[in-house]
């Protein structure tokens, strides 16, 4: 019930996960990612081991694939699994169970790996894969991959959450704030929302004007919408 986007940007040094689904907080299961290591995207019936145990299988050294490979030989429900991995060097793989419910698949390509489980059709992936092979920032390329796939239709039971993560590493920091101490270049999720990655696409243009490109947009215009939020929940 996800589609999801896996990528690696050799520039940057950093790995990031983007995924959105008619399911609460997918943020929370989806995405496992660990700086200088590489990025895991498990859904279906997800089997959350696959994000602990295969971020350490990544960290030993093992390729994309052969993560895959452990992971899945030794699961009696892989046919009900679903896993994006994109390694340290960048080298991605993707597994999708035959149980999956359809229309169920996934495309891999230089640098990323993009999947989902019943989507609309192919096309979702076809626009998520075109807009990753373009050129921009790794997190414009998550947040238009994702949007891309959500115009052709998504996961075609309709839309809840979103969430987009990025981590890479710096040597240091002159911010008494910053979320790259450790590691998380972008951190963000809409856990339950009825447009998810228009919520999501704010929240990253507050994201980067706070953290990394701060004259990027002006705070002060979203001033009500936090006001509004604090009043709901606080």
């Amino acid at each position: 019930m996800t589609f999801s986007i896996v990528i690696y940007d050799p520039e940057e040094k950093a790995w990031g996960v983007g995924v959105a689904s008619k399911f609460l907080a997918v943020g929370a299961f989806v995405p496992w990612l660990r700086p200088n290591v590489g990025a895991i995207a498990t859904q279906a019936l997800a089997n959350l081991t696959y994000g602990v145990d295969g971020l350490s299988l990544l960290e030993k050294g093992y390729s994309a694939s052969d993560t895959i490979r452990v992971l899945t030989e030794s699961d009696p429900l892989r046919e009900k699994r679903q896993v994006g991995i994109v390694d340290t060097k960048g080298s991605a793989a993707a597994f999708t169970g035959k149980e999956c419910y359809s229309y169920a698949g996934h495309i891999v390509g230089n640098n990323f790996t993009v999947q989902g489980n019943i989507l609309a059709g192919e096309e979702v992936l076809e626009a998520m894969a075109k807009e990753a092979e373009s050129k921009g920032k790794i997190y414009e390329k998550i947040l238009r991959a994702l949007k891309a796939g959500e115009s052709k239709g998504g996961d075609r039971r309709g839309k809840q959450s979103a969430a987009i993560i990025v981590v890479k590493t710096v040597d240091k920091s002159e911010k008494e704030i910053d979320p790259l101490i450790v590691g998380k270049y972008v951190d963000l999720r809409v856990d339950d929302s009825q447009d998810p990655l228009k919520d999501l696409e704010r929240l990253l243009d507050l994201w980067l004007a706070t953290f990394i490109e701060e004259e990027m947009v002006n705070v002060k215009d979203y001033e009500n919408q936090i006001r509004q939020a604090l009043n709901k929940w606080g």
